[in-house]
Order: structure tokens, then C-alpha cells, then sequence
């Protein structure tokens, strides 16, 4: 009956034109697992090996498996997330495996919940970086010996949960993950985030061995009352183990691992003192759960040592969460919109008990700052809905003034901790549902930086940390920080024509939005936001330009970058770009602007814009339009346009030699030289610094250079041992070598002027 239901489904699936996911039977939050359980549960029930008498089953099982290919890779997954199904991709270049692959060999700890396949973005997501100790098998599905591993694997992997995290990586299918993690054989076992490979016999006891040498417990022993009295107030609960210290046993160290973070757990030496106020009996071997409430210590007995069923009996006697109506929702939401309240993290499920309930209790310990409640939201489903929640299950933290976001990583204890604290710490951040972007967005208006991602995207739940960090740099009387689901949110963003993620907009009610084009670091979207709240780049429209860069006068040198938004090394310019205004914003006769060819299509055809981006300069002595250069160099950063930028300014630097020198040692006026060799990169990066230098500083120091590879004598006379070297003569020093100021910073130079130079003088052309 099922197959036949199946069938009949997937026919009308393919018929009707229904989506990959759809097809595969999976919600568009779903995981790479559930992406895997649910192809391979379609591959061994319709293979065309299976079904051969159906001449439709291998164009429909070509139709399965592409969808599976689509929605397994990130990058596939995004654009068909985006713009649907690739047309221009054939589905005859399909292919698929045996029947007896999918059967044996497909996903082979795929219906192990304790052990998580990771793909290349899992791995990259949860293991890089993370401080969460993982144990990974790299293993090939063909490989015999990965298959007699398998077996110890599970079940390492189920007497360990809650210690370690157990991962495995199908080297066939994410062959580029196996070569970056140095895999050279099959199965490869590494210990995270040591990176330490495990090399002994793979043998269950050998491997549980090599585990609990590298975990951290916590266990407090005790061998005296007085020990036991001034720590007993250290936690508010203890899981006691009242045993010899020399007889511990690796179920002890597993049951200290899996509940460290819950409670105190201390090994109380029975040989050494009495143990008759925890349990009847001098000596005994048992487990005691001790808590405190008002003062009083009462004690009950844990009746298994299987660490696995004392952790159940354990999270039984923990106090549980504070389960949370619609009712008292809606009012702890107020509470925080008026600031009456701490932050709150919220645990949203489906009601049944889960692996996830011990980390939920591990949370109490771990943020007492914070309220933590849960909501049912297969009873409170309405409630659940208007948050946004779209998977089970999900943390959020809503804060005080009304934000909330979501916790993207996994689900353990200190990971969720870690993602509250930081959240809660932002509070000029907040997630947005479709209805609450066009209330404050988009009639707000003021300053919206928004943030729309994939829930899925490793890229995008790398920027959100940074994001956060940014945030508080602003007020948001400023700027305001959100974020956008686009999963769960796809009609907004597709209105917004959002083609990649993460992507990044700075929305101004009286502008078009404007994209963030820098790298994925706080300090480089602090530098964006600052820059268009403070533009260091004129933004010209075709009236603007005609009036400003068409009317020019003789004095004045505009520079104009022609883009668009879409291009690349558009994209990868405009920091450095921005980077190139600030760098010349006190030189009033330069004026740097752009032209987006998006928005301003005829200014740029009128032009000749033809390519980009398009960088010109329209230089001093020149009306109007008259006279333009282009930008032809091949580096686009800011010191290479400062550089080219810098040749169309009016020198006013002496070229100094020997025989000329004595201006400078002999003059009315203070004097700033540079000696500098040519072949000398850090020289070459410096001219155009002094050049600058040379017109601010105009009329407090005369300027010059040396040419120390033609004039070497002359520099050694000066005293000069590396280049450039930078010297400050007073007037009428009368001596060859000045005062060096060591830096090369600008402002540092300035400085120092300004102290040796304190008050302008007119200085009278002595050259």
C-alpha cells in the first residue's frame, strides 16, 4: 500500500510541477540529514532495479536523485532556493547507483541520532572553530573495514552522548572536506578540535580509552568532612558517588562528563569518612542526587550506574523549565518592550520529550542572568507562527526593548549560551518577519541595516557574530540592525530581488537601498554604515553630475567611479574606494564620487560607460567634461588610485641634490625631505603621502626629496641608513642631518610639525 501511495503522490508531484522538496517529501528548513533519510528512503522503495517491470521508474528515479544532488549542495541549494529549477542543466547528466548501494552502503549512520553526518558546510558551521570537542570518522561507503567499524562506532557513540559529539564524514560524496582534513585512508579517526588522529586498534574500549583522556569532568573528591563543608554551597545541587577514590571507574568519569554544567558532582572517599549522612551505611557504593531548597539539603538515591540511565534520573530531580501560554507571552513581550524585565531564551518544541531537554536544563546553570522558559508549539501553534519559528526545535532570546533572534548552531548547552549572551548584549539587533519589515523598514524612516540569510548558508552564520558586534557601535537613532529569514521569509525576499546570501542592504527611506559590499567583518560593516551616514564618496545622479562635474572650474579635480551594483570587481572596489575619499577628504580642491549604472542608465550611455568598473578623473586646469583620464591600472586599491591621484596634483617638492642642499641648511624656513630610493616599494607607497603632506603643510614647511640611489654620498652626509627616511630641518640649521621623525604615518608627521612649527608663518618663495 505504501509503494502504491508513492507512487501515485510522486506522479502527481511531477505532473503538477511540484518543487525539489516536495519531492523528496522535506520542509525547506530541512537539514542535510533529513535531506539524505528522506532520499534514501524514496531510493530502496522506487529503484528502477527494484520496480523493473514500470518503464517509468528510471526517469522518475532521474527525477528523485536530481533533486537530492540539488538540495545536498549548498551553492545548488541557494540558486534553486532563488530562481527555481536550472533549465539549462540536463537531467540525463543524472546519475545514480545500484539498488544494493542505497540499500547497504547510502548514508550508513544516517538513522543513528547520536552520531551526525556532516557534509563540507556541516563541518565548516559546527567543528571549525568551535571549541565543542568532536570525534569524526572519515569512512568510504565501499570501504569493508569502515562497515566492521561501524557497529563499535554506534555504540560508542550511544554509551558516550551528552560527552563528546560523535561525527561522520562520507568521504565519497565530500571527498574535498576528507582531502582538506589531510585523509590519506579509510576509516580516519580525529579528535576535534586537536585535530589528533587516533592511530591505536579500533577496538570499543581502546577508543573509549583514548576519548576520556581528553575530557574535562569536574569531579571534586572529597576524603574529609571539613573539604566537604566549605564546597557543599559551591552548586545548588550535587550528584554524589560515594565510592573509594582509588576504585573510580570510566563509567564515574562518563557520568561526571555527560552531567558537568548541571550540577556538582563529587566523589566522596567512603573509606576515608563518613558517609552516614548521605545514605544508611558506613560504606556503600551508591550514587546520592543531594539539593538544596530553603536552606535545607535533602537527598534522594539514584538506583541505576549506567551513566545514560542515571543522566535520565538526574534530569528527573532537576527543576524543569518554566512552561510558557500565550497569555504569558504576550506579557513577558510587553514586559521587555518597556524594559521591566531581564532577557529571556525560549525554548520552542513540539511538546515530547527529546535528547535536547538535558541541554535545556544545562541552561539554567549556565545563564543565571536569564529567564528561560519553552513553549508547546504543537498547542501554541499561532504563537510560534508570528515569531517566525519554522523548525523544531529552536532557541530564541528575546530582549529587553523588544528584539529577538534565533540560535542557528548546535544544539548543546554552551553553544546556546554562548549565542544568549552575545545576543542579549545586542540589543540594536533584531530578526524580522515580513509584516514587521514593512511596519518599521519600510515606514519607518530611518536607517534600516539588513541582513537577508539562509538559516543553512555557512556564510551567513558566520557574518551574523559580526553583525552583532557592529551593532553596537550605533544607536539606533542612527542605524538599526536586522536580520531576515529567507526561508521562512521568501516572498520578501524575492520582492527585494535577493540573489545571493548572505546579502547585505542599508535601507534610507528617501534612498535607494544601498549594498554592502566589504568583507564579512564588524570593523569593515562599521567603515559602510559610517560612510554613507557620513559619505566620504559623492553619490551623483545625471543632474548632479552635469551640475557639479560638467560645471567644473580650473581649480577643482573630480574623480568618478561609473559601477554596478552586480558586478564583482565592482564589489571588491568600493571599500577601497570609500577607503580613497577619507584618505583625501581635507584636500578641498578633490572631490571623489561614483555613478551606479543601474539606476543612472542614460548619464552612463551618454558617457560612453561601457564596461566597469569605469574609474575617470577630470583634472585641474580643465573646464567641465573638456579633459578626462582613465583609470588603467591593474590594482584597484586605495594606495594605487591615491597614487595615480596624487600625479595630477601640483608638486610643490624641490628636487634636492648636492649642489642645491644648502637651500635647505641655509634657509629662513623650516624643511620636510624625504630620502627615498626608487626600487624601494615601501618609497613608492609613501610619494604620494608626502605629496599630500607637502599642500597641507604649505606655508608652514618647505618640502623636498632625495634621490639616495643617485645621491648616495649626500644621504650618508645626512645620516640616512634606511629608506625613506623622513628629516626635519629647522631654519638655518646649517648642518647636514636634520631630526628624523620615525613614521611614516601622515598624521604622526603633522604632528610632529605642528609641535616643532607651532604657529603659520607666511614663508616668501626662497626657491
Amino acid at each position: 500500500f505504501f509503494l502504491k501511495f508513492l507512487w501515485v503522490a510522486l506522479l502527481f508531484g511531477l505532473s503538477s510541477g511540484t518543487d525539489y522538496y516536495e519531492l523528496l517529501g522535506v520542509q525547506k528548513t530541512a537539514d542535510n540529514r533529513e535531506i539524505r533519510r528522506a532520499f534514501k528512503k524514496l531510493a530502496v522503495t522506487l529503484h528502477p532495479d527494484k520496480n523493473q517491470e514500470d518503464p517509468d521508474a528510471h526517469d522518475r528515479f532521474i527525477k528523485i536523485t536530481r533533486a537530492y544532488e540539488v538540495l545536498k549542495d549548498d551553492e545548488k541549494r541557494k540558486h534553486y532556493d532563488l530562481f527555481g529549477e536550472d533549465r539549462s542543466s540536463s537531467p540525463s547528466k543524472t546519475q545514480y547507483q545500484s539498488y544494493a548501494y542505497y540499500r547497504d552502503y547510502f548514508g550508513i549512520y544516517d538513522d543513528d541520532p547520536e552520531i551526525i553526518t556532516l557534509s563540507h558546510s556541516d563541518f565548516e558551521s559546527n567543528v571549525v572553530g568551535s571549541e565543542i570537542k568532536w570525534f569524526i570518522n572519515y569512512y568510504s561507503p565501499l570501504c569493508s573495514h569502515c562497515h566492521d567499524l561501524a557497529p563499535t562506532w554506534r555504540s560508542l557513540a550511544k554509551e558516550l552522548q551528552g560527552v563528546i559529539m560523535f561525527g561522520a564524514v562520507n568521504c565519497e560524496e565530500d571527498w574535498n572536506l576528507c582531502r582538506e582534513q589531510g585523509v590519506m585512508s579509510y576509516p580516519s579517526l580525529i579528535f576535534y578540535p586537536s585535530k589528533e588522529h587516533f592511530y591505536g586498534e579500533r577496538r570499543k574500549y581502546e577508543l573509549q580509552d583514548f576519548i576520556l583522556k581528553k575530557i574535562e569532568t569536574g569531579i571534586t573528591f572529597v576524603k574529609d568532612k571539613n573539604t566537604w563543608e566549605s564546597i557543599k554551597n559551591n552548586h545548588r545541587s550535587w550528584l554524589l558517588i560515594l565510592n573509594e577514590i582509588n576504585s573510580m571507574s570510566s563509567d564515574t568519569t562518563i557520568i561526571a562528563a555527560i552531567l558537568r554544567g548541571l550540577l556538582g558532582v563529587a566523589v566522596i572517599d567512603c573509606d576515608s569518612m563518613s558517609c552516614e549522612e548521605f545514605q544508611d551505611g558506613v560504606k556503600t557504593n551508591s550514587l546520592i542526587y543531594l539539593e538544596k531548597s530553603h536552606d535545607i539539603w535533602s537527598s534522594s538515591t539514584i538506583e541505576s550506574d549506567d551513566p545514560q540511565e542515571v543522566m535520565k534520573e538526574v534530569l528527573g530531580l532537576l527543576p524543569s523549565v518554566t512552561q510558557l501560554d500565550d497569555k504569558i507571552f504576550e506579557e513577558l513581550i510587553s514586559n521587555l518592550q518597556l524594559h521591566k524585565s531581564a532577557p529571556w531564551l525560549i525554548y520552542f518544541n513540539m511538546g515530547p520529550p527529546t535528547e535536547i531537554d538535558v541541554e535545556v536544563k544545562k541552561l539554567q546553570q549556565f545563564l543565571p542572568n536569564f529567564n528561560i522558559g519553552a513553549v508547546n508549539c504543537g498547542r501554541y501553534s499561532k504563537l510560534c507562527a508570528d515569531v517566525t519559528i519554522s523548525k523544531y526545535p529552536m532557541f530564541g532570546v528575546f530582549k529587553p526593548g523588544g528584539g529577538r533572534e534565533f540560535h542557528h548552531g548546535p544544539n548543546l548547552a554552551h553553544s546556546i549560551a554562548s549565542f544568549a549572551r552575545e545576543s542579549a548584549s545586542a540589543t540594536n539587533i533584531r530578526t524580522l518577519s515580513e509584516n514587521e519589515f514593512h511596519k518599521t523598514v519600510a515606514l519607518d524612516g530611518g536607517a534600516w541595516f539588513v541582513d537577508f540569510y539562509a538559516p543553512w548558508c555557512p556564510p551567513c552564520l558566520r557574518l551574523l557574530p559580526q553583525l552583532r558586534k557592529a551593532s553596537s557601535s550605533f544607536s539606533p537613532e542612527t542605524v538599526s540592525f536586522a536580520t531576515v529569514d529567507c526561508v521562512s521569509q521568501a516572498t520578501l525576499c524575492r520582492s527585494h530581488n535577493i540573489q545571493q546570501y548572505p546579502t547585505t542592504l542599508l535601507f534610507n527611506s528617501t534612498k535607494q537601498p544601498q549594498r554592502f559590499r566589504g568583507s564579512h567583518s564588524a570593523s569593515s560593516i562599521v567603515e559602510f554604515v559610517q560612510d554613507l551616514i557620513n559619505p566620504s564618496v559623492i553619490s551623483l545622479t545625471e543632474e548632479t553630475f552635469y551640475l557639479s562635474v560638467g560645471r567644473k572650474s580650473p581649480d577643482s579635480i573630480w574623480m568618478v567611479d561609473f559601477f554596478m551594483p552586480w558586478c564583482g570587481p565592482c564589489q571588491q572596489l568600493a571599500p577601497q574606494y570609500r577607503k580613497l575619499g577619507k584618505m583625501v577628504a581635507d584636500l578641498p580642491s578633490v572631490h571623489i564620487a561614483e555613478v551606479n549604472c543601474e539606476v543612472e542608465v542614460d548619464l552612463c550611455e551618454q558617457q560612453g560607460v561601457k564596461s566597469y568598473p569605469n574609474i575617470r578623473l577630470y583634472p585641474l586646469n580643465s573646464n567641465g567634461l573638456n579633459t578626462v583620464a582613465l583609470f588603467r591600472g591593474y590594482q584597484r586599491d586605495a594606495l594605487s588610485l591615491k597614487r595615480w591621484l596624487v600625479g595630477f596634483l601640483p608638486s610643490a617638492i624641490k628636487e634636492l641634490k648636492p649642489d642645491n642642499f644648502n637651500i635647505v641648511t641655509e634657509s629662513d624656513s623650516p624643511w620636510l625631505v624625504d630620502f627615498y630610493a626608487p626600487w624601494c616599494g615601501h618609497c613608492v607607497a609613501f610619494e604620494p603621502e608626502f605629496v599630500m603632506l607637502s599642500q597641507k603643510l604649505e606655508g608652514k614647511v618647505l618640502s623636498g626629496k632625495v634621490n639616495c640611489d643617485i645621491y648616495l654620498h649626500l644621504c650618508r652626509s645626512a645620516g640616512v641608513s634606511g629608506y625613506p627616511t623622513v628629516m626635519f630641518y629647522h631654519p638655518r640649521s646649517r648642518k647636514m642631518k636634520g631630526i628624523e621623525i620615525h613614521s611614516q604615518n601622515p598624521s604622526k608627521i603633522i604632528e610632529f610639525v605642528d609641535q616643532m612649527v607651532p604657529s603659520k608663518r607666511n614663508l616668501r618663495d626662497e626657491l
